[in-house]
């Protein structure tokens, strides 16, 4: 681990398996000598090539099947986080390596970058070490190059320090597209407390014949968001609701100057931080931030 005892995130861009298995394993195994923990998170092909490949040592892992896991960021992140958790509670410190997932369009390389960028600040506080693997056979250059400025450390012939590193708040914020606008959500005004929003929400999700259950996730997320917008901005100007790009949408528009922040909602709460923006990350499709004509804009879509 570090000297510090917190986060170490590093990268290994790999040519074969035989060389992932070997140096992952010789990584891993040489954190279970010294009493930490060891988790694996792979495909369930990688896995089992991992189960065979530890022998009577794989007892001793925790492997994570990623199928279920590389969603979307913010449920990649909390899944990760809560094992992190679990496992230190065995174990001073913990040992991981994940083979990324990567969709197949640029942006899909661009929100897991931005994914690579957000861990650096999400598990900062945890004594924890990353090892994030990457098959170099059709890697993308800008994914490759998304590695190298996400990753403070890499495995090549030894442990090499990244010069490409950047800061992560800036990588997120160059990666994150401007908002498209929707101008076909129905616009309403609501009084400023967080009953009248969600009777409107309701209604308007029912009239769009949304299933029960994501109801239930909408009504959760916009209330969070609703109550963010009348303690911190001011209260609510304007709600936007209706159906975009296939999806139900909800913006919560608020009287206030909002704040630039390109991680808010993706990091876990800890003590003494809200969670209301947290919560509605993990319970909507997606939610962005943005400034716009009518006042500050928080949009979830379903």
């Amino acid at each position: 681990m570090s000297a510090e005892g917190a986060l170490r995130h590093d990268a290994f861009v790999y040519e074969t398996r035989d060389e992932y298995v070997d140096r992952t394993i010789a990584f891993l195994m040489e954190g279970l000598d010294a009493g930490e923990a060891a988790i694996v998170g792979d495909s369930r092909e990688g896995l089992a090539e991992m189960r065979e490949a530890f022998g009577d040592d794989a007892e001793q892992v925790v492997f994570c099947d990623l199928g279920s896991t590389y969603t979307r960021p913010a449920r990649t992140l909390a899944a990760y986080y809560g094992l992190f958790l679990g496992q230190l509670r065995k174990a001073p410190s913990v040992r991981a390596v994940a083979e990324m997932q990567l969709g197949p369009t640029p942006a899909d390389w661009d929100e897991w970058t931005r994914y690579e960028a957000i861990t650096n600040v999400s598990y900062s506080h945890l004594p924890v070490w990353i090892v994030c693997t990457y098959n170099a056979t059709g890697l993308p250059d800008p994914v490759r190059e998304g590695v190298w400025q996400t990753h403070a450390g890499k495995l090549a012939d030894g442990w090499q320090e990244s010069r490409e590193f950047e800061d992560p708040r800036e990588v997120v914020r160059n990666l994150t597209p401007a908002p498209n606008s929707f101008p076909e959500l129905r616009a309403f005004s609501v009084e400023n407390d967080v009953e009248s929003f969600r009777e409107l929400l309701a209604r308007e999700l029912v009239a769009e014949k949304v299933p029960d259950a994501k109801v239930l996730d909408m009504l959760v997320a916009g209330t969070e968001i609703a109550t963010n917008a009348l303690r911190h901005g001011g209260g609510i100007a304007q709600v936007r609701v209706g159906r975009a790009e296939g999806r139900f949408v909800c913006e919560v528009v608020d009287r206030g100057s909002g704040f630039d922040d390109p991680l808010a909602g993706y990091l876990a709460p800890r003590a003494g931080t809200a969670s209301g923006l947290w919560v509605a990350r993990q319970l909507a499709w997606r939610v962005e931030f943005f400034g716009a004509p009518e006042g500050f804009t928080a949009r979830i879509t379903l």
